[in-house]
């Protein structure tokens, strides 16, 4: 056989296998921009198109395609089948920051096909990575201070409600601190006392001011105020009534849905508020004898209504004394 036969027979074979190995799978790679500045970014993609039919297994791309491009992270990786044939693309974004062109290499896959295996690869690639210009002609300039941005409500708001925050704990832990050191400084502060009865807390107050003898100094609107403001103070303790919050005709309808049997209560109440309304708005300047009179309907008023309470009081006491000596007798 003649040598140039032998090399035709060749050539045919290799066309031969370059068209079926064309036909099972191919591997193409590509790039987004054939040029970059030094530290920009490209995007670059590795597609393996192949026959369903055919195992391949793509390279694992991590870190760089090469010693001068650097693989900074995958963007996506597809796979889609059609028309019996299965195409998987990946893409990266990459980047360099050595000047010069750049050789990006073809990529290997490798496939299997029934009992046959190789390698299909794709194509290399060149960019060419820019530095920047630099005109050694002119002055070296300081490198530019920061830029001041304003700060704004948004950034100072975590600021704020950490601040807040620490103040309130340090302010509760203080108190806390605070009280521990006066009880042991005085125990009695923080020792609950029973309450004073109305009638107690009333007659102590109206002593204090017949003491004070503010009408006999010419202060009749102020003995008013303090005569009505007691009364009011022993009506809402003693009967439910907010008195301090409500008028005199308010106050009146309350008491009297409450004291449906004394009309002497009623009588004196009455005067003594109304007086006191007509001394406060309407600049009355009663008699001597009149305010006298009322200081001591204010104590006849205490005196006639609290034993009602006091004997309620002690009926239920001897009701709970019944049923406790019941049930330890029984």
């Amino acid at each position: 056989m003649k040598p140039g036969r032998n090399i035709t027979i060749t050539l045919v074979l290799l066309v031969g296998s370059l068209t079926v190995s064309g036909q099972l799978i191919s591997v193409r790679s590509g790039i987004s921009s054939d040029s970059m500045m030094i530290g920009d970014q490209v995007v670059f993609t590795l597609q393996v198109d192949a026959a369903d039919h055919v195992d391949f297994r793509i390279p694992d791309i991590r870190d760089t395609l090469s010693r001068e491009i650097e693989v900074l992270y995958p963007i996506a990786s597809d796979t889609s089948l059609s028309g019996g044939r299965k195409v998987v693309e990946q893409r990266f974004m990459v980047t360099g920051f050595e000047p010069g062109l750049q050789v990006v290499p073809s990529q290997p896959v490798v496939y299997q096909a029934g009992e046959v295996m190789d390698t299909a690869r794709s194509m290399p690639l060149m960019i060419r990575v820019y530095e920047p210009m630099v005109d050694t002609t002119q002055q070296i300039k300081p490198i530019k201070p920061p830029i001041n941005t304003p700060l704004t409500f948004r950034e100072m708001l975590p600021w704020i409600a950490l601040g807040i925050g620490g103040w309130f704990l340090m302010t509760f832990i203080y108190a806390l601190i605070w009280m521990q050191l006066q009880k042991q400084k005085d125990p009695e502060i923080f020792t609950l006392r029973p309450q004073e009865p109305a009638h107690v807390i009333a007659f102590r107050e109206l002593d204090r001011l017949k003491e004070e003898k503010l009408w006999e100094r010419g202060e009749v609107k102020q003995f008013y105020s303090r005569l009505t403001g007691i009364t009011r103070g022993y009506i809402e303790k003693q009967y439910g009534i907010p008195a301090m919050e409500r008028t005199t005709g308010e106050i009146l309808q309350a008491f009297r849905r409450v004291n449906t049997e004394n009309g002497i209560l009623d009588e004196m109440l009455t005067g003594l508020l109304q007086l006191a309304d007509l001394v406060k708005f309407a600049k009355e300047d009663p008699l001597p004898v009149d305010n006298q009179t009322h200081l001591n309907n204010a104590y006849l008023f205490v005196q006639k209504t609290f034993p009602l309470f006091y004997r309620e009081e002690l009926s239920d006491l001897k009701e709970e004394s019944s049923v406790l000596k019941e049930d330890k007798d029984g």
